[in-house]
């Protein structure tokens, strides 16, 4: 799949804040491959690997650390290949289009959502194998990028034109099916979770609705003011706007009015009762 993004730099640096989120999410994954892979050859390198795994017979308080490491971890060269392909090619599409910060937000939460996702189906049937890999956090990124931008083209191998959506679309589809097959049924599982929060996310981010909002009770008392303004004429502000601007002369006086405010103020103050 290639678009006419710069292929990824080697000589720019880890976690560089000039960075695209993108970069940074690969560097973390690749650092941690190289980590893993050299204590691999060590006694206790293995040990290290599965405590790291998010593992679906422990209880989650004994290993709630794990729904965040796991994600970071991968299991051979291939997958991790695969993995950071589909997030460079992808990803740099959408950050683009929305900001760094939202790409952060869709990898972590599609990466906890599918392994949560995981744990249920393990639970339910069985499954005593463990979860590594960020292919949940990037399924988010993926279906956020088919939705908010369905109709940007891609070249499949260099030579195909096709629409993201129609890519992404298939992918999912392929997942769906992989979710009881015999092989990697549970990575599948936690794609299923990444889709889902990436679905959840990008459309509540374009406004077709609003992730409940928790509001906190406000002091409403207003101090006791020595004089009142009466309004009577539609063209002046009303009672509301005077308090506004009391209320900002009390906290710091006369001088951080605006122009407009002292003008307000004026007025009202002229104003016959």
């Amino acid at each position: 799949m290639i678009t006419n993004r710069p292929l990824f730099r080697l000589n720019s640096k880890p976690f560089d804040p000039l960075n695209k989120a993108i970069v940074n999410l690969i560097w973390a994954n690749v650092i941690v491959y190289l980590v893993l892979g050299l204590l691999r050859f060590l006694p206790f390198g293995d040990a290290v690997f599965y405590f790291l795994s998010f593992n679906p017979t422990k209880p989650l308080y004994a290993s709630f650390y794990s729904i965040i490491t796991s994600i970071f971890i991968h299991d051979g060269l291939f997958h991790i290949l695969g993995n950071m392909l589909w997030l460079y090619f992808v990803g740099v599409i959408l950050e683009d289009l929305i900001g760094k910060k939202h790409i952060y937000y869709l990898f972590f939460g599609g990466g906890i959502l599918g392994v949560f996702t995981f744990y249920f189906f393990s639970v339910l049937f069985q499954q005593p194998y463990p979860l590594v890999g960020a292919s949940a956090g990037i399924a988010a990124i993926l279906v956020a990028t088919a939705i908010f931008t369905p109709h940007y083209r891609v070249f499949l191998f260099g030579v195909v034109e096709v629409e993201i959506r129609w890519i992404v679309l298939v992918k999912v589809v392929f997942d769906l099916l992989g979710m009881f097959g015999p092989t990697n049924a549970g990575g599948y599982q936690a794609h299923i979770g990444g889709y889902l929060f990436g679905l959840l996310y990008i459309t509540e981010l374009r406004g077709l609705w609003n992730f409940p909002k928790i509001k906190f009770p406000q002091n409403t008392k207003k101090p006791k003011r020595s004089a009142n303004v009466n309004i009577h004429n539609v063209n002046n502000p009303s009672q509301e706007e005077i308090d506004r601007i009391l209320d900002k002369i009390s906290a710091g006086g006369y001088d951080s009015l605006n122009q407009k405010e002292k003008e307000t103020l004026f007025k009202a103050s002229n104003k016959k009762s």
